[in-house]
């Protein structure tokens, strides 16, 4: 792909230009675009384009393009365009439909939409509160605790004033009355600051009428009635100013009116005062004139406005707590995305201070868990259907609700975005509503946050916890029973989730072909030494011994893959060990990456645990790979899911390709940033080819001791044993079991070199003749003349001569016999699949009816991205392995299989379409990764009623997934096929 300069602009140009993309992101294999429109795109035109995979159009106006292994310099290459950076608007981190968006969105919708001021005034009641959230859900849980031991009679009653308590209790009790009477200090300030004036004089101005001497000139105050109310009136200044005494701790309403007059006062100052004396006069002035109008007249109007509101809900209350009881958790639903639910927040604290108690919070209650109870319903059904993102999402929900009592991760993350939620919460809204009318309502003697932890603060315990019960359970089950998502939603998601499954298949596959070819590649490298090796052997001996010496000074030694070795790997940063399965991430805690530990860091800077190469660095800085020169591979991941991030936080220090040493620096963080952002810091420190040690485990000392500090050791590596079974020599590797042409005569075994690199022509090896005519009826299964022995032993006629040639053969053969293991006794020769001119057939690994693979029911499979073969809709219920080989994929869920020959070929086997999202059900495996395979082998047994049942096709396909590597692969029969009968042909290049 790369290769071709003009490919991603020809990529930009076939899906509409820069203008359409709206947003554009990566995964392994596919570039993602968000368009405005994808109606117009030629499909044929994309897929012409030279590097193009396949294409892919879903709903929503989303494009796929499938780009394999290189997407990620072709989406470097699409940013780059003049055109991205000049009039696209999409970026890597900008995120459709993020909460804020969708918070937005609602209040569109609402009046908020309509009237500035109305947006204007609700925002400024929310950034009054919010800030201070925290403290005000402390102080709940601290009133939940004190109501808890009064209901076990460990106290009296603690919210009554005239109850005696212990100075331990009374101590207790001050930790959370201190929020609440320091309250309207707290409001002036942030509502003071959001208005643009000096937060820090609102602050004084409401101290003033907070202090001690302000309530105690209630001591020369005359008794006056007032709209019913009694007050207490001192006149100031010779009788002619009347100062009105209250208690103004927990007022809310009087520091938002005084905000309201101090934002406009203090920038009118700004403006008609000299720059110069600004820092003197506008603090003065501002306090000379709200001091006094506070409390004559901005204090005493908050008081009554407050009291207003709050009888207002009274009456409804004491007219009938049944109505009440409905009507607000009814309500709540649409309040709380508009921002409407402030000011009776304002109230229950203000029915605190004057009534001793609240009754708006019980039926809000009814609210909260009926959202919650939606998140749960949500929560199940990503879990079943392996849901990743919103699996995340519905969890941190539903964890902030449950504990927290906050809702708004319910609301904006998940319930606005899906219309078919709002009924079903509306069920529990009011179920829960009703259950508290039945009981006659509830009231609670403080604020607090209606969450698990606060039931017993509660006046009826038992009435409110059935209520918040039946409202949480009734809408989890109408969201489990009825989904949340449309049919469309539920198909695209299906689909989404299959093209994943195959992609990470394919890429199982690829990346086994990849080490295949690089075993190639080190083969091919020893065929040329030992034809250097074979040269100089002729002349002397010392001139063996220097190709030798080049021979094993090409690479730095890897220690860690002698046999029995054991290699301890350091910890990058310091901090705290985390057992792998502790990690809360489970791509990470199930090995799925790689094996190793986590760490909790204390320090904030990633070093290298050791000396190599940087093969990955995110320029995101939140993961790093490392080849270490003792053929460890590593990755350090910082943090989990930090790549949201987008880089902020992080300052990398190396880039990719980069030459590292012990304690050299890969990136610094900002532990603060990660965290307030809501990351976990944990940090995955994995061995990715764990495959070639015998053992990757947590270092002994950190299960005794979790804290470490950069360069105590973390992990311990222990190198396979020997494969001839003798005892490796301690810091040596022990002698290959085979010996190449190169390695004889490096011994100095010159006749064992010649042996090695020798042939006549038409001799036989394993059967199948070598370099010359076929030997009389030798046969080698799926290869034809020039095979090689799956045994890796050339052996040389008598009458032969040897030749350069046969040297290569040789050390190639025997490469592959060292490589394979027990392939040996396979009956196929390693690779013969890939011998020049061979033809293969495959077998079929069920019974069935074959299908030819453009008419397979998935255009990820009959599009031939994974691979090409055909497709067979079984009539058995058993799939078996059509070869000897390893089993490289095998997903728990029984529904896909990969399987790397001993002959070369790369197998993919995916029962049925979209059986992924049945999570295993129906389906009995029988293997796991890892495992060797025999012809007829059984790898799954599944039910095909099951299956059926669920609405999903039964159509298996069966495909090469290394397809570049042979001059074909095709359709080997029609109709109905057994176990074992021939239905794909792969022929080899020539």
């Amino acid at each position: 792909m790369t290769s071709d300069i003009n490919a991603p602009a020809e990529i930009l140009a076939s899906i509409g230009g820069a203008d359409n993309v709206e947003n554009l992101t990566h995964c392994a294999t596919r570039l993602r675009f968000q368009l405005h429109d994808n109606s117009g795109i030629d499909e044929k035109q994309v897929e012409s384009i030279p590097g193009v995979m396949g294409a892919v159009s879903q709903s929503g106006n989303r494009y796929q393009v499938v780009i394999g292994g290189a997407v990620e310099s072709v989406y470097n290459d699409i940013m780059a365009l003049p055109e991205m950076k000049e009039g696209g608007s999409a970026t890597g981190t900008q995120k459709s439909g993020s909460n804020a968006d969708v918070k937005s969105a609602a209040k569109e919708k609402g009046p908020r939409g309509r009237f500035t001021w109305l947006d204007s005034f609700f925002d400024f009641l929310g950034d009054s509160f919010r800030p201070i959230l925290g403290s005000l859900l402390g102080a709940s849980l601290i009133i939940t605790f004190m109501a808890l031991m009064g209901t076990l009679g460990v106290i009296g009653n603690w919210a009554d004033p005239r109850t005696e308590l212990s100075p331990t209790w009374q101590f207790i009790n001050l930790c959370w009355r201190c929020v609440f009477y320091f309250l309207p200090l707290m409001v002036a300030y942030n509502a003071s600051k959001k208005l643009g004036a000096d937060p820090w004089i609102g602050f004084a101005v409401m101290a003033v009428v907070m202090l001690p001497g302000f309530t105690s000139l209630g001591q020369y105050a005359t008794h006056l009635t007032f709209a019913g109310s009694e007050i207490n009136v001192v006149r100031l200044f010779g009788g002619h100013l009347p100062l009105t005494i209250f208690d103004y701790g927990s007022q809310v309403f009087p520091p938002l009116l005084m905000a309201a007059v101090l934002g406009p006062l203090y920038k009118l100052l700004k403006k008609i005062i000299s720059p110069n004396v600004q820092l003197i006069f506008v603090p003065f002035l501002s306090m000379l004139i709200m001091i006094p109008l506070t409390a004559f007249l901005i204090g005493p109007l908050g008081v009554y406005a407050g009291a207003g509101l709050a009888n207002g809900l009274k009456a409804v209350n004491d007219f009938s707590p049944f109505i009440f009881a409905i009507l607000i958790p009814m309500l709540y639903p649409f309040m709380v995305p508009l921002g409407l639910h402030w000011p009776l927040n304002a109230i229950m604290l203000l029915n605190i201070q004057t009534l001793g108690f609240d009754f708006i919070q019980g039926p809000m209650g009814a609210w909260n868990f009926a959202c919650f109870g939606a998140t749960a319903g949500v929560l199940f059904l990503s879990v079943r259907d392996r849901d990743v993102t919103m699996r995340q999402t519905a969890t941190g929900a539903l964890a902030a609700g449950l504990l927290g009592g906050i809702s708004e991760p319910s609301l904006y993350g998940i319930h606005l975005r899906f219309k078919r939620i709002y009924p079903r919460i509306l069920v529990g809204c009011f179920l829960g509503g009703l259950v508290q009318g039945i009981g006659g309502g509830l009231t609670t003697n403080a604020f607090v946050f209606t969450s698990l932890l606060t039931i017993p603060a509660f006046s009826n315990i038992p009435l409110y916890a059935i209520s918040i019960a039946v409202a949480f359970f009734s809408s989890m089950l109408l969201v489990v029973f009825f989904d949340y998502r449309t049919a469309d939603e539920r198909a695209e998601a299906a689909k989404v989730r299959a093209t994943e499954d195959a992609d990470q298949a394919a890429e199982e596959a690829r990346k086994a072909s990849a080490e295949a070819h690089k075993a190639e590649l080190r083969a091919d490298d020893a065929e040329a030494r030992a034809d250097q090796a074979e040269q100089r052997a002729a002349t002397t001996t010392v001139a063996a011994e220097r190709a030798a010496q080049v021979a094993t000074a090409v690479a730095p030694a890897r220690t860690a893959l002698a046999p029995n070795a054991v290699t301890q790997i350091a910890s990058p940063v310091a901090g705290y060990v985390v057992p792998l399965d502790k990690v809360p991430d489970p791509v990470f805690a199930k090995g799925t990456v790689g094996l190793g530990v986590g760490i909790d860091p204390t320090g904030d800077t990633i070093t290298s645990p050791g000396d190599g190469k940087i093969i990955v660095a995110q320029d995101t800085g939140h993961a790093f790979g490392i080849k270490l020169d003792n053929g460890i591979e590593l990755l350090i991941h910082v943090g989990i899911d930090t790549v949201n991030l987008g880089g902020t936080g992080f300052d990398v220090h190396v880039a990719r390709g980069d030459r590292v040493t012990t304690g050299d620096v890969l990136v610094r963080f900002d532990r603060k940033v990660i965290e307030s952002a809501g990351y976990s810091m944990i940090t995955p420190v994995l061995v990715t080819n764990p495959r070639k040690f015998a053992s990757v485990t947590q270092a002994p000392a950190t299960l005794s001791s979790a804290l470490v500090a950069p360069g105590d050791t973390i992990i311990t590596v222990t190198a396979k044993p020997p494969k001839d079974g003798a005892a490796a020599a301690p810091g040596t590797p022990p002698a290959p079991a085979h010996r190449s042409a190169a390695q004889a005569v490096a011994a100095g075994d010159s006749k064992a070199g010649a042996s090695a690199s020798t042939e006549a022509p038409g001799s036989s090896v394993g059967g199948a003749s070598v370099g010359g005519s076929p030997a009389p009826g030798s046969t080698v299964p799926g290869v034809s003349a020039h095979g090689v022995s799956a045994h890796g032993d050339a052996q040389a006629s008598p009458q032969g001569t040897g030749t350069a040639d046969g040297a290569r053969r040789a050390a190639t053969t025997a490469g592959a016999a060292d490589s394979s293991g027990s392939a040996a006794a396979s009956g196929a020769a390693p690779g013969s699949a890939l011998v020049a001119g061979a033809v293969t057939e495959i077998g079929s690994p069920v019974a069935g009816r074959v299908v030819a693979l453009s008419d397979v029911p998935d255009p990820v499979f009959s599009k031939g991205i994974v691979g090409l073969g055909v497709g067979i809709d079984p009539t058995g219920d058993t799939i078996t392995s059509p070869g000897d080989g390893k089993i490289i994929v095998a997903q728990d869920t029984g529904h896909a299989f990969g399987i790397k020959l001993d002959n070369g070929i790369e197998l993919l086997i995916h029962v049925g379409i979209d059986t992924v999202n049945l999570g295993g059900t129906g389906f009995d495996v029988h293997v796991a990764r890892g495992d060797r395979v025999t012809t007829g082998d059984v790898l799954v047994r599944f039910d095909r009623k099951v299956i059926e049942s669920a609405g999903y096709s039964m159509i298996t396909p069966v495909l090469v997934t290394n397809p570049r590597k042979f001059a074909s692969v095709t359709q080997a029969a029609q109709g109905a096929v057994t176990p074992g009968e021939g239905i794909i042909t792969v022929t080899a290049k020539q």
